[in-house]
């Protein structure tokens, strides 16, 4: 069967009036050419609500890139694929989740209302970040509380941080527990042995868009396990995905899995850019530090700063020498690669490093504060009723002992330091980006 792509430029080529949606019309005096392929369901383009035809294809095609039973397009991010997986999940009862988990999974918990608890991951005082999830601590939680039926980790987290899926796996098919990985930051994981190999799990989510060639809001669902409800999880992606998916987006995502298919090297010269990038940092930042780990994804390129500069100094630097980075914090800053990047982009990135680590000054503090609070989270309220509550704004110094009934995270990367419901204890206090806080009434 043709390619969802291969159908778009016969039908381009076609020079068809097109008397349905879009009202661009693709007409080059109102959009870019490439508009053309902006079309909607019409006869033979299938349908991603009901694929069966060249959707079918493209979704059976990804599949087969990562060794998976099943995938599911999304246009709506990774954000859809979490919502329709933890909905799904959440008729089999209680959910383990991470608490560096993306927003979007709290999202999912307070609309479902399933119950949860929650895992850390690992600290280090030597790394202003979360690590890995301990798979013996999840196999001592499963015993503890047999009444959780699934788990929910991130890895690769957003300093590229990759726990050990396997073993964790391992854990929860012994316990009769689902396994879903928010893979977001992993779409090009198991493509390339010099990246960790992708996850196996029953449900592994990757956002194509993140590091590989595909548009924003483009991701995979693959399902891995007969376990997975996946009648349920497309039930569930008919409700958070758009009814009108855009075929630019699913275009791209045809473009991926077409040239992964026929090209399987294609991440080579992406990682031979890297890996010169990285060992020459490694050897040459004297007073920054670049981040290693042995469980670690090396397309990040994460900069430790703190005790020398900080990471929003350091971002705002490189934004004069014309290079804009991920993210930055007052300790460390991520600069995300991609297989569009190239010998050049990375000397360039490299060498601007290099050259502002002349102008600096003493090393990188191998002492920070925990990221995780010591006090154990405890929740007053379900997510859902305490956003439904009678609530008032406070000042954030004064709100300890008091029940928030709004989310309060830092973006990026979106992982909440409070979540409606969670009372807020002293230690917390210092990690709210917010002066005001809503919290819930008497």
């Amino acid at each position: 069967m043709e390619s969802l792509n291969d159908r778009l430029e016969q039908y381009r080529n076609k020079n068809i009036i097109p008397m349905h949606m879009p009202g661009h019309k693709g007409n080059p005096a109102l959009v870019p050419q490439y508009y053309t392929d902006d079309i909607t369901e019409i006869e033979g383009f299938d349908n991603l609500h009901d694929p069966s035809g060249v959707l079918r294809k493209l979704e059976e095609d990804a599949a087969r890139i990562w060794d998976a039973k099943e995938a599911v397009v999304s246009v709506n991010g990774a954000t859809a694929p979490i919502l329709s997986s933890v909905m799904a999940a959440s008729k089999r009862g209680k959910i383990l989740v991470a608490s560096n988990c993306h927003i979007s999974v709290w999202h999912a918990l307070e609309l479902s209302g399933v119950p949860f608890t929650v895992i850390d991951p690992m600290t280090d005082p030597a790394f202003p970040f979360c690590l890995s999830i301990d798979p013996s601590e999840v196999a001592s939680i499963l015993e503890n509380d047999p009444s959780i039926k699934t788990v929910l980790i991130t890895s690769p987290t957003y300093e590229g941080v990759v726990s050990d899926i396997r073993a964790i796996y391992g854990i929860t098919q012994s316990h009769g527990a689902l396994l879903i990985v928010d893979e977001a930051h992993g779409a090009h994981l198991g493509l390339n042995g010099f990246f960790p190999p992708t996850s196996v799990a029953d449900i592994v989510i990757k956002s194509i868009h993140k590091t590989l060639h595909a548009p924003t809001q483009t991701a995979l669902l693959l399902s891995y396990s007969e376990e997975t409800d996946m009648h349920l999880i497309r039930h569930y992606m008919d409700i958070f995905e758009s009814s009108s998916p855009s075929y630019l987006l699913m275009s791209g995502v045809c473009r991926v899995v077409d040239d992964i298919t026929k090209n399987p090297g294609i991440t080579e010269p992406w990682v031979k850019a890297l890996t010169i990038c990285r060992e020459m940092l490694k050897d040459g930042l004297n007073h920054l530090s670049l981040f290693d780990y042995p469980s670690v994804d090396p397309s990040k390129i994460v900069i430790l700063t703190g005790g020398v500069i900080s990471g929003i100094r350091l971002a705002s630097i490189l934004r004069e020498e014309g290079i804009e980075t991920e993210a930055a914090f007052e300790t460390h800053l991520i600069a995300m690669t991609g297989i569009g990047d190239t010998d050049a982009t990375l000397i360039r990135l490299k060498d601007a490093l290099l050259k502002i680590d002349l102008g600096l000054e003493g090393h990188v503090d191998l002492s920070f504060p925990s990221v995780i609070t010591h006090e154990k989270a405890q929740y007053a309220l379900s997510i859902k009723d305490a956003v439904l509550s009678e609530c008032t704004t406070i000042n954030a110094n004064q709100s300890a002992g008091r029940i928030s009934a709004s989310y309060s995270f830092k973006y990026p990367p979106g992982i909440p330091v409070l979540i409606p419901g969670q009372v807020i204890t002293e230690d917390l206090i210092p990690l709210i980006p917010y002066k005001m806080l809503k919290v819930v009434c008497g």
